[in-house]
């Protein structure tokens, strides 16, 4: 069996984590030094030292003082690295061929605005307490027990109002996109919830 003097991590009073501790001032300067972010300091110096462990635990570190300084300019290379990777992902995003061009998105946003315009027309059809309901509802997220507290009036009246709500406005929408040949207003509504 070898001895202590031979493997240097059996050692309590020695063995990388020594000699971590009596250099970690240095240790964090240097990093300070070659990392971008000083933030990342505290970190760095935490992965330096699992690593040195680790490599402890497989195998005898003949120079542990320049064991640590290879491991924290590795540990802050990766760092740069995978900071680099994830702004190069973000550009990449936005490359020229991946951005539609700018007039579907102004078609989009007047398709957008004459969507609503037309929402609130056939909302402006809906009796008064139907309408504070459904809007509520459809546009504020209020839930049914919410409406219900806020207006004074029974659970089942509010479900009521928010399904007779959505029945009109689907019915108004029919008339009007028939009338323009754009489609069914159930299909127009998809994605608005209930």
């Amino acid at each position: 069996m070898a001895s202590d003097a031979t493997h240097p991590r059996r050692d309590a009073q020695g063995g990388i984590f020594s000699v971590f501790r009596e250099q970690e001032a240095a240790l964090r300067r240097f990093v300070r030094r070659i990392s971008p972010s000083s933030s990342d300091i505290d970190d760095i110096a935490q992965e330096t030292i699992l690593r040195a462990l680790q490599a402890e635990r497989e195998r005898d570190i003949q120079q542990p003082k320049a064991y640590l300084y290879t491991i924290a300019r590795n540990v802050v290379r990766d760092a740069l690295d995978k900071k680099s990777r994830s702004v190069i992902d973000f550009i990449e995003d936005f490359a020229p061929e991946s951005v539609s061009s700018h007039e579907p998105l102004i078609e989009d946003q007047v398709e957008g605005r004459q969507r609503m315009l037309l929402f609130w027309e056939a909302v402006a059809t809906l009796p008064e307490q139907c309408q504070q309901v459904f809007v509520l509802k459809k546009v504020y997220g209020y839930s049914h027990a919410e409406i219900s507290r806020k207006l004074g009036i029974s659970v089942s009246t509010t479900e009521k109002h928010v399904a007779a709500g959505l029945r009109r406005c689907c019915d108004f929408l029919d008339r009007r996109l028939a009338e323009s040949g754009s489609g069914e207003a159930r299909r127009w509504w998809a994605g608005t919830g209930e």
